[in-house]
């Protein structure tokens, strides 16, 4: 986040946002707040209401705070949406759909940065899958914290991965999530080994919040 947090500094310099609503709570706080909107915001999962519920919740961490009301938030997170939402067609995220769903097609749990717990919530989905006579040969994921990785101006967009039974070898599932990646366009980085995660090269994020 260093990155973002060093062009939030210098957009502050240039203009206040808001300040109205930064000066009814504490300091730190209306900081963190702000990059959370903004980071919420560029991800491209969640809408206005869900992030403002978001903000609503981590407030609370919070001692003698002061208050804001659930609809000044909603607009507070409607305004840096203007500022701050992803624009064009989001090309790179579409492509990187698209190799997911063709993931699912062979039996690999493919789950986007909304997931709450990596592997354990790949375990969970594979199971019910397996349970209900579904192909189901592996996982493929990546975290809240990759794609902060990416919008700090990292090369490479990591993926886990891994496998749900002897066979297929962890190796042979990431073979193919590294052809999927590769059919939908994208260069990718991986030694075949399964203790290294995947990688492509020079993912640029353009995923916006479409309702």
């Amino acid at each position: 986040m260093k990155k973002l947090r060093k062009y939030l500094f210098l957009e502050r310099r240039k203009r206040n946002y808001f300040m109205e609503w930064k000066d009814r709570i504490d300091e730190m706080c209306a900081y963190e707040l702000e990059e959370q909107i903004i980071y919420s915001i560029k991800i491209g999962f969640l809408s206005n209401e869900e992030i403002q519920e978001e903000c609503e919740e981590y407030i609370e961490n919070y001692d003698d705070v002061g208050k804001i009301s659930s609809e000044e938030f909603l607009e507070i997170v409607m305004k840096f949406r203007k500022e701050f939402q992803n624009v064009g067609e989001q090309e790179n995220f579409l492509k990187l759909d698209l190799a997911f769903k063709n993931m699912e097609k062979q039996g690999i749990v493919a789950l986007h940065e909304d997931c709450a717990c990596g592997f354990e919530d790949c375990t969970e989905i594979a199971a019910k899958r397996y349970e209900n006579g579904e192909k189901v040969i592996g996982c493929c994921f990546y975290t809240s914290q990759d794609v902060e990785r990416i919008l700090d101006g990292n090369r490479l967009f990591y993926f886990s991965f891994g496998n749900c039974f002897e066979e297929p070898t962890t190796e042979e599932v990431g073979q193919i999530i590294v052809e999927e990646l590769e059919k939908v366009g994208f260069v990718v980085q991986w030694n075949q080994s399964a203790d290294t995660k995947i990688a492509i090269v020079d993912f640029v994020w353009d995923k916006k919040y479409c309702e």
